[in-house]
């Protein structure tokens, strides 16, 4: 299975982060005018559009907006940290661990005992983070179950690699947490060895591919979990399937549109 999606993504690339996403903070990146640089986006061809239009792209502005200035009231009535149910037995993958929210993540699903795999960029840095919760446990703690195991989302290699090494375990996998994302925030415009727009390619083609070649450890894991971390940014992107990596010239490259058009792709 890994293979024959190798062969296919590397087809596909002829023709042709940090870790943990940001979102919000992003508003104040808002231009004049959606990317078409019109109003309702003239169609491509029958029933299909090229952007959004003036209406779509202002109400998506105020939902990101209301949700930087807003989310923390909104969710002030949830207990923090929500309380969770024991985990013991329970295999779990969180991508991008090491920072901002899948480090809370990881950091709280080990405490509740579930066996953790920090799926990342820097092992150095997840395993100086086990040892600091692990001296944060009283005596009477059991140790927490957490292994680390190296994933960079900028190389389809190293997801097929990734998923190989967990699949030939014969081993259940329960949940899978695609965590890791990058926003490049005023950034130019990059592209992996793959030959994707760097944004594309880890808020989404990586995942994606990653939760494909895992399918046989989460189907053992029976009834398992794919849970993806997506971002209201997504409200202001548009995915044209003919342009995914916003080369064509039709729409100005932006760090902002680069990101929100991947996270629309993975919802």
């Amino acid at each position: 299975m890994a293979g024959d999606l190798r062969h296919r993504r590397a087809g596909g690339a002829d023709a042709g982060e940090e870790e943990g996403d940001g979102g919000a903070e992003a508003a104040a990146k808002a231009k004049a005018g959606p990317p078409s640089g019109g109003e309702g986006a003239e169609a491509a061809g029958p029933g299909r559009k090229e952007a959004l239009g003036w209406l779509e792209w202002s109400r998506g502005w105020m939902g990101v907006v209301g949700e930087f200035f807003f989310q923390r009231i909104a969710a002030s009535h949830l207990a923090n940290p929500l309380e969770l149910p024991p985990l013991d037995g329970v295999s779990i993958i969180v991508t991008g661990a090491t920072s901002g929210i899948g480090l809370e993540i990881a950091r709280q699903l080990a405490q509740a005992g579930a066996h953790l795999v920090m799926a990342v960029r820097r092992p150095k840095v997840a395993r100086e983070l086990i040892q600091k919760w692990q001296n944060e446990q009283t005596e009477v703690s059991m140790p927490l179950n957490i292994e680390v195991m190296e994933l960079d989302l900028i190389s389809l290699d190293s997801v097929a690699r990734f998923a190989d090494t967990w699949n030939a375990r014969m081993a259940p996998l329960h949940v899978l947490i695609n965590n890791a994302g990058i926003f490049t925030i005023g950034e130019p415009q990059r592209f992996t060895k793959d030959g994707y727009e760097e944004h594309m390619q880890v808020n989404h083609l990586a995942p994606a591919l990653l939760a494909m070649l895992l399918l046989p450890s989460l189907i053992r894991g029976s009834p398992s979990r794919i849970i993806n971390v997506n971002s209201v940014m997504h409200t202001i992107g548009f995915v044209d399937a003919e342009d995914m990596n916003l080369t064509s010239g039709k729409h100005k490259y932006r760090s902002w549109l680069g990101y929100s058009n991947s996270k629309l792709a993975q919802v």
